[in-house]
């Protein structure tokens, strides 16, 4: 029954996106004419004292005979006016009062020009008072503000929508709470629970309010907006060969994620293929996420399954995890005629300990061991210093850092609506291991890395992001598979034009690898910001990347369609031994583009990117149009993670 549920759900799910897709009307400003706009600027928000509500309460009340075309108000600001005035008017009783309270809340205003908003602050003037209740409130899909949960957007196409999706259940919110009635209210827990659920895949967005009941107690009303959890993947590799899957990421309001992809290949005899995978994000109240997967694409067959829990807040003490992976694949190296099979088996184990040394900076010690045994049966002949992932080896690493990690509350920066949580702080992590290889030479080494990273939010300038680091394997005194790695991101303030927002973002990568496996490169390519670009004769040991990219966040909302223009200026310095006969190589690349995106839906960012590249080296393949599904970005923190080799690439 649950799954013939399940599949009737799907069906009506995507009729109606269909219906939807076809049925879109575009509201503009102006006379007559609705214009959506993303939440105000700090600067812009509402700032009425309540005794000017009180005084013009009778006005507010009045305003459905005014000429609302002659007014310089929005509809927006004048419900927010509606809602003060109603509480100001029911502050004379404290019965209505509470109730007031209870029902209305303030939209919280999260659109800041500065990025300086701290997810704490609203919950530390009731730090101590006892939870008397935990009330969860739902809100719908669509036509809902998390922001403003006591509006609703009643379109008809919209309660249709939000009548084929079935919200988060109750209890699977419950088991998502660090916090439980008749405990005492911590800022810190109420801040990282907030986060946490924000960070659940099938939540969209999240908030917690406190409401005082008296001087010592006081209920929590914890608001969640979920996502539309059926979606859709394509991706196109040409005319006769690509992938296409679908997903449910919360199934009947379980918060499990179950998937199908189906990758073809007109020219390849055993096409289409066939992957599922299944991921139950969340055991009861343990928070471990449990996954398991099958892949026949094609040219690899692979299986796993894996258990994992990470520190997921600030007072989490323990984290670990297990991950198994059996490979089966063929492999084309350029000395070989035909391609050659391989077969693995990858176990990969890790545990994790943290320990909170101040609640007030969030300051922790954490320390971690993790096993990884790379078992290979079948491959082709490969000398003992090249393909690394092919060779049999045990690896033991462990590692101890110092990590502080707080958090901003904002929006518009990778994410078009909805709450950002930006990490600043910082971190510094050394990590050692021993690997045991079936090769002499390296039959015993050493690995030694350090990591160091700093974020922080300045005043009237923005968000700066710097992390570096450095590691080597050692044989005796020979290092071997070494690295040298840093790395910038910043990204300003909001800056108004009309009713449009700009953000600008600046990237900066540079990295050098120094006694590498001879098959070990670094390159130009779609990874390292220039999509529509390849050149396999193209690599080397140092790279040299920056990114400028400006982006224009438009305030027309489509039934919840977001769009994003942007331009961009690309630079990359390559050099160390390559195979052309120049020891330095050059590119840079200029463009523009638009993203669109719909915070209330699980698929990608919608992104066509029109590029240029001025001076592209010889034998270049360019594709100046790209059209692509982006992940959306979540910025670099300060948990340390499990103990890792740091990657080349």
């Amino acid at each position: 029954m649950v799954i013939a549920g399940w599949i009737y759900l799907v069906s009506c799910r995507a009729f109606l996106f269909v219906a939807l897709s076809s049925s879109l009307n575009l509201s503009v400003a102006g006379n007559k004419r609705n214009y959506i706009m993303p939440e105000l600027s700090s600067e812009c928000e509402y700032s009425w004292t309540e005794k000017d509500i009180s005084e013009n309460f009778k006005d507010t009340l009045n305003l459905k005979r005014t000429n609302l075309n002659d007014l310089s108000v929005s509809k927006k600001d004048i419900n927010l006016l509606f809602l003060d005035s109603l509480k100001a008017k029911a502050s004379k009783n404290k019965l209505i009062k509470k109730i007031i309270s209870f029902i209305v809340v303030n939209p919280d205003s999260s659109t800041k020009v500065n990025i300086n908003g701290k997810n704490d602050a609203a919950f530390k003037e009731y730090s101590g008072v006892r939870i008397r209740k935990i009330i969860i409130n739902k809100l719908n899909v669509f036509g809902s503000n998390i922001n403003n949960p006591a509006s609703n957007d009643n379109r008809k196409i919209y309660n249709v929508f939000n009548n084929t999706h079935l919200n988060t259940n109750d209890r699977i919110i419950r088991n998502n709470l660090l916090f439980s009635e008749g405990d005492t209210i911590s800022s810190l827990v109420l801040s990282e629970n907030e986060r946490l659920l924000r960070n659940l895949p099938y939540i969209q967005d999240a908030r917690i309010v406190v409401t005082p009941i008296s001087d010592v107690e006081a209920d929590i009303v914890v608001y969640t907006k979920d996502v539309y959890s059926i979606g859709a993947a394509y991706s196109y590799k040409g005319l006769k060969q690509g992938t296409a899957s679908v997903f449910d990421k919360n199934i009947l309001g379980t918060g499990h994620e179950f998937g199908i992809q189906v990758p073809y290949n007109s020219q390849l005899s055993n096409s289409p293929g066939f992957g599922i995978h299944y991921t139950a994000n969340g055991i009861g109240k343990s928070f471990i996420i449990a996954n398991s997967f099958f892949l026949n694409t094609l040219r690899e067959k692979s299986y796993g399954m894996s258990l994992s829990r990470s520190l997921f807040s600030a007072t989490t003490k323990y984290a670990g995890g297990i991950s198994l992976k059996h490979m089966q694949t063929t492999v084309d190296f350029d000395t070989m005629n035909v391609p050659h099979p391989i077969r693995y088996f990858l176990q990969d184990y890790w545990l994790q300990r943290s320990f909170l040394l101040d609640r007030r900076k969030v300051s922790r010690i954490i320390i971690g061991a993790r096993y990884i045994n790379n078992n290979v049966f079948d491959r082709p002949f490969i000398l003992q210093d090249s393909y690394h992932y092919l060779q049999n080896y045990k690896l033991f690493l462990g590692s101890v850092s110092y990590s502080i990690q707080k958090f901003y509350k904002t929006n518009l920066i990778y994410s078009y609506g909805r709450t950002e949580d930006i990490p600043y702080g910082g971190m510094i992590r050394f990590t050692a291991g021993r690997e045991f290889n079936e090769f002499e030479t390296f039959h015993q080494r050493t690995y030694l890395g350090g990591e160091l990273a700093y974020g922080k939010s300045f005043e009237g300038l923005g968000y700066m992001y710097a992390s570096t680091g450095i590691a080597s394997y050692l044989n005796g005194a020979q290092t071997k598979q070494g690295l040298i790695s840093a790395n910038i991101t910043y990204f300003s303030n909001l800056l108004p034009l009309g009713r449009n927002l700009i953000r600008n973002f600046f990237y900066l990568n540079y990295t050098r690898g120094f006694d590498r496996n001879r098959d070990e490169h670094l390159y130009l390519s779609s990874d390292n910001y220039f999509p529509g670009f390849r050149n396999d004769s193209l690599w080397g040991s140092q790279r040299l990347s920056m990114c400028i990219e400006s982006v224009l966040f438009s305030p027309v909302n489509l039934y919840g369609f977001r769009f994003a223009f942007f331009s961009f200026a690309d630079f990359s310095l390559l050099t160390g031994k390559g195979q052309l006969p120049a020891n330095r190589v050059t590119l840079s690349g200029l463009g523009l583009g638009i993203r669109v995106r719909n915070d209330n839906l699980v698929f990608n960012t919608f992104q066509l990117r029109i590029g240029f590249f001025p001076n592209p080296p010889e034998f270049s393949r360019i594709n100046y149009f790209t059209f692509s599904g982006e992940d959306v970005v979540k910025p670099s923190g300060f948990d340390s993670g499990p103990p890792t080799v740091i990657p080349y690439r």
